[in-house]
């Protein structure tokens, strides 16, 4: 009984560093979060507002209507909070390089009855989204206008 404390405890805390050494990698350089890790970048960071949704959400100014890119939205953490700001006159268009991503993303979109947000699989910088479409845009941690 006692071992298989000792198993679990051990995969736990395994998983653990394993995230966090991918969480502390991902900012020195791109690189995808694996898609069995999504709940790690569902999270919201408890010691800063800014990176967490809502800061992030209040940062852009979103008024009703507008179209946003979310840019590398993985399973939805802020596509999600947006489209429901720029209420059903408004778009999100939600762009991952990984369909499992996408597929958590639409799964939170259906949840909570979204029809203003279009899933795009592809990379950033492969021209399938345009110049000069959108009023904002996120992109992970970092917001800009676009």
């Amino acid at each position: 009984m006692v071992t298989l404390l000792f198993i679990c405890l051990g995969l736990i805390v395994t998983a653990l560093l394993v995230g966090l050494v991918w969480r502390l990698t991902s900012h020195r350089q791109e690189l995808p979060c694996p898609v069995w890790l999504r709940w790690l970048v569902e999270l919201d960071n408890p010691f800063t507002e800014i990176n967490r949704a809502s800061g992030i959400v209040s940062y852009l100014d979103l008024q009703p209507g507008m179209k946003v890119l979310d840019a590398g939205c993985g399973p939805g953490r802020l596509t999600i909070p947006v489209a429901e700001k720029i209420d059903p006159q408004g778009e999100v268009v939600a762009v991952d390089i990984q369909a499992g991503m996408l597929q958590r993303a639409q799964e939170k979109a259906r949840a909570v009855n979204l029809d203003n947000i279009k899933f795009l699989q592809a990379r950033l910088g492969e021209d399938k989204l345009g110049k000069g479409q959108y009023d904002q845009a996120a992109k992970g941690f970092c917001v800009s206008c676009v």
